[in-house]
């Protein structure tokens, strides 16, 4: 297919509007796929007939709606046609692995047991003498990790499920999915923070989104303590309530 054709501007509208549209349009037809980065602002600009000034415009609006994500050294990336979550969808699940713009592959997990901290106490309203299932887990896409997240479950709230707690398969399975389908509703809260060396890499931008769940069951009784760290580069975070 063709991009659009070259745009006639409308004075009542911003001049940046017919180029957002034409550029809409061919995102959602695959004229630019998923993935693919987008021709140099140069190409553009004769492509579309525009300036640079109302072309810059039009990416930055591209940007804020999810349809293009701007990343150093690489150009825009066309970022529209990533996984979405339907919003009549009620169950829950790990904000890590959904809203990753590309297929999260590979997850390391390293975990261990031990009684709660005071703020764990709090939050999950166990007792000094309970054990927390605790377990830091970094999320690789294409072998590029893309975020970490540090999950706390009293085991008394699973005991129930039976899980073999010396196999990390099935850690996995409960952090990942089980715990989300267990839940009944959440409270959460979401900021951003600096960087810092929680990820050992350069890959990690200096400004990551952190996102805190508490997750409870069915009974009100909280389940689940995590704290999710997400590097803007690779998620494209969509909360709904």
């Amino acid at each position: 297919m063709q991009p659009a054709q070259r745009i006639n501007n409308n004075e009542k509208v911003p001049s940046y509007v017919a180029i957002y549209n034409a550029i809409y349009s061919d995102i959602i037809n695959s004229v630019y796929k998923n993935g693919e980065t987008l021709p140099s602002e140069t190409v553009l600009t004769k492509t579309y007939g525009v300036s640079r000034h109302t072309l810059r415009q039009a990416l930055t609006v591209l940007t804020e709606d999810g349809l293009i994500q701007k990343r150093q050294g690489r150009g825009s990336i066309v970022t529209s046609n990533k996984k979405k979550v339907e919003r009549s969808q009620k169950d829950f699940f790990n904000p890590m692995i959904v809203f990753a713009l590309n297929d999260v592959d590979s997850i390391d997990i390293s975990y261990n047991f031990a009684p709660p901290t005071e703020i764990a106490k709090r939050k999950l309203e166990v007792e000094s003498s309970d054990i927390l299932l605790a377990s830091n887990n970094i999320y690789y896409s294409n072998g590029v990790p893309i975020g970490h997240s540090f999950i706390q479950i009293p085991l008394k709230r699973i005991e129930h499920l039976k899980i073999k707690l010396d196999d990390e398969q099935a850690i996995s399975e409960l952090i990942n999915t089980t715990l989300f389908k267990m839940t009944r509703h959440v409270n959460m809260s979401i900021r951003a923070i600096a960087s810092d060396d929680t990820i050992n890499t350069n890959d990690i931008s200096q400004i990551r989104i952190y996102l805190e769940e508490l997750l409870y069951d069915s009974n009100n009784v909280a389940i689940g303590r995590c704290k999710f760290y997400f590097n803007p580069n690779y998620y494209d975070i969509d909360l709904w309530i």
